[in-house]
């Protein structure tokens, strides 16, 4: 399988760390938090009790921290955490720890050979346990899928079993397994067969090639793995994997020969929906596999109320897998009224995850961005914020989702003031929002005392850490000089990628200069892979570096995750490395988008982090495979 948006694995599984006697309530709120899927509240915990532990209960705390920042998606601050761990002192056991750990964090990095030599590393330590054993190799076969060598992943995953003892955990890792092998082209598995050496390995693609051959058909799948079973009576795949092949699970599907797309073409939404068909079909074409998927465009219209009915003609026409429909009126007519009979990406968040079926939800809302700067300033040490926002539906959104996330976390927010978008003057919202309203009466009283006027230099209130800024960028160019006017402008400023237009405009944007925001790497990363994959794949697009380029990325990664769902629905904290961003899928089946950080400094957005050094695996020289 060639990676061209790859899949970057960033750990898994927690770290096998056994409980500590005496954990205190605030490590049962980490641990009840990280079961949540609330990894950077449960980072907040464990940070806090490492601060208050002595070795070798300090370092365990550490390591779990480290753990749930990697799974949150936090990886530069996990990589900044992870130098800080002292355990030289400490049982060897703990270097295997950490070097898993720095493994975990060099793939999250896109540094997989790295994280290979990290984890050889960790081998060669002498007296280590079987978890541990458990973990390296599982590891390793995440940074071998993630270097387009699914053999050595599944090598990997075979000495793995020889370590677990629990016969859930080998049913999971037969299951992980099977989904690397399931997803790979029939000529890749022909080919990776006739250089098999190893028995076993041999046994598995045998298994997968037989399978494919099925066609699916219920009576020759059963006929043929009864048939492989029977010709590799020694072989350890268990009876349990076999059921979940021969009864075709839903959850299961590794290959699908026709995608049907539903998109309102003809609709109010018609420039939204073309820009995310021609990304999606942009990405289709540039997949180089011969026996890549049909695609078929079924136009639902302007009216979502149809949206179930498109959906019914696309599965009864054959589609094996559904992407749409775009927006979230007519997703949820598709979930309430469809029959949901095959795998599903809605372009859309729903209120509730879909109870039927196996529905996945991606789309670009706002609120996840709102979140994220709330995650972002906590980590970064902030802890009173103030915020300004458009006093209209969408302000109100990102306010909300990023005030509850603020408080969650157990940030204040110590002043909130909105602005009316149509205004140009901004000044009074920004007065209150930093307490200058209150100097200045303050100064009109004491004038009136003494009987004149008087020089005032206003000052902002100085409590405030920073500013959640929700505003477009017309509107952020004069928010942001009006701030600096009031002398707000040691406050850092934070913002969601609506601050940012689409395309470098260094004259214009240089009045957002020291604001920070999160946006796609499609929109930010300017390096040769990048640059290759637009040309490769907007050629002569007419809108390309515009507000509608984040849609086509959307486009793009609605193909290009299809066949890694499986892996990272499997996966606690899995991650699929696109154009959008790094993708994981929650236990309600909604795909989190984890962003790449910027600031405009003289007019052009900065890279503050690091971006992953192989984001889409083979980037520059095929596009993705599947």
């Amino acid at each position: 399988m060639l990676f061209f948006v790859g899949v970057l694995l960033a750990g898994c599984e927690s770290i096998p760390l056994k409980p500590i006697d005496g954990e205190s309530v605030s490590a049962a709120a980490a641990v009840s938090a990280e079961a949540a899927g609330e990894y950077v509240i449960a980072a907040r915990e464990y940070e806090r009790l490492a601060a208050e532990a002595k070795p070798p209960q300090k370092q365990l705390y550490q390591l779990r921290e480290i753990d749930v920042l990697l799974k949150a998606g936090q990886v530069p601050k996990a990589r900044e955490k992870i130098r800080l761990i002292d355990v030289s002192r400490l049982d060897s056991s703990f270097l295997a720890r950490k070097r898993i750990i720095e493994a975990r964090v060099a793939s999250a990095d896109g540094s997989h050979e790295r994280a290979i030599r990290l984890l050889d590393s960790a081998t060669a330590i002498r007296n280590l346990s079987p978890e541990l054993f458990a973990e390296i190799y599982h590891v390793r076969a995440q940074a071998e899928a993630a270097l387009d060598n699914p053999i050595g992943a599944v090598r990997n995953l075979i000495t793995r079993e020889q370590y677990l003892a629990d016969q859930d955990a080998l049913a999971d890792n037969q299951l992980h397994l099977w989904k690397i092998l399931d997803s790979q082209t029939h000529v890749r598995l022909k080919s990776e067969l006739s250089i098999a050496r190893d028995p076993l390995i041999a046994g598995w693609i045998e298994l997968a090639i037989a399978v494919r051959e099925s066609g699916g058909h219920p009576t020759r799948l059963a006929n043929s793995v009864t048939r492989w079973r029977n010709t590799h009576l020694k072989h350890p795949a268990g009876e349990s994997l076999l059921t979940s092949i021969t009864t075709q699970r839903r959850e299961l599907i590794g290959r699908f020969d026709r995608v049907a797309l539903l998109l309102p073409l003809t609709s109010d939404y018609r420039i939204a929906a073309e820009a995310v068909r021609d990304g999606f079909l942009a990405m289709h074409a540039a997949d180089p596999n011969p026996d890549k998927p049909q695609i078929t465009i079924h136009d639902i219209g302007a009216d979502p109320a149809q949206a179930a009915y498109y959906y019914d003609q696309a599965t009864q026409q054959g589609a094996q897998f559904v992407v749409g429909p775009l927006g979230r009126a007519a997703a949820e007519n598709v979930t309430r009224d469809a029959s949901l009979t095959v795998p599903t990406l809605l372009l859309s968040h729903i209120d509730a995850g879909a109870e039927a079926g196996h529905i996945i939800q991606f789309g670009l809302p706002p609120e996840q961005e709102a979140r994220q700067v709330a995650e972002r300033a906590y980590l970064d040490g902030h802890r009173q914020a103030a915020v300004l926002y458009a006093q209209s539906a969408w302000g109100e959104r990102l306010s909300s989702a990023f005030v509850n996330q603020w408080q969650r976390l157990g940030g204040l927010v110590l002043s909130s003031e909105t602005y009316f978008e149509a205004e140009h003057d901004f000044s009074d919202p920004i007065k209150r929002l930093l307490n200058i309203v209150q100097s200045e009466q303050r100064r009109d009283m004491l004038a009136n005392k003494i009987g004149r006027k008087f020089e005032f230099d206003p000052r902002p209130r100085q409590d405030i850490d920073f500013i959640f800024l929700a505003a477009d960028a017309k509107r952020g160019r004069l928010i942001k000089p009006q701030l600096n006017y009031y002398q707000a402008s040691r406050i850092p400023v934070y913002a969601t990628s609506q601050i940012f237009a689409g395309k470098q405009d260094p004259v214009h944007d240089t009045d957002l200069d020291g604001v920070q925001f999160s946006d796609m790497p499609w929109m930010l990363v300017g390096d040769k892979r990048i640059r290759h994959l637009r040309e490769v794949l907007q050629n002569s697009w007419p809108h390309a570096h515009s507000d509608l380029d984040r849609l086509f990325a959307l486009g793009v990664d609605s193909y290009a995750v299809l066949p890694h769902l499986n892996r990272i629905s499997q996966e606690q904290a899995a991650r699929f490395t696109g154009v959008t961003s790094g993708l994981s899928l929650d236990r309600e089946g909604r795909l989190h988008r984890q962003l790449t950080w910027a600031r405009f400094r003289n007019g052009v957005p900065r890279l503050i982090d690091k971006f992953p050094s192989e984001p889409n695996g083979r980037v520059a020289d095929a596009p993705p495979g599947r």
